[in-house]
């Protein structure tokens, strides 16, 4: 799986350059409201929004990660504090009824059933 993405890598990689190459002629002016750039190439233009864009993506994965970590943790304090428990409780003796009171009760019989 690494092999194929080194290799999808690779060949965006060489899809930029050549893009960069055939376009480094060409120019364009960005305007947002009233603010307006100088004449600019356009590889640049697309390769600063490519970075904006990695750079915004990459603090959503910390945070996201972030999330994460904090969750695992508390799961696994969980987790520890339901083991302790579990075997808290499986190392408490085993007791039974007493021997006395195993025994059955004979049944008491009143003088009319013994007359049967």
């Amino acid at each position: 799986m690494r092999f194929l993405a080194l290799i999808l890598i690779i060949v965006v990689f060489c899809a930029a350059l050549i893009f960069t190459y055939q376009n480094k002629d060409q120019t364009a002016t960005l305007a947002f409201g009233s603010y307006r750039t100088e004449a600019m190439p356009i590889f640049m233009i697309i390769l600063g929004a490519f970075l904006i864009g990695a750079v915004f993506t990459s603090i959503i994965g910390i945070i996201e990660g972030m999330k994460m970590r904090v969750g695992n943790t508390r799961l696994k304090r969980k987790i520890k504090k339901l083991q302790s428990e579990l075997d808290n409780l499986r190392n408490l003796p085993l007791t039974g009824p007493v021997e006395g009171d195993r025994s059955p009760v004979a049944p008491t019989y009143s003088d009319e059933d013994s007359a049967l």
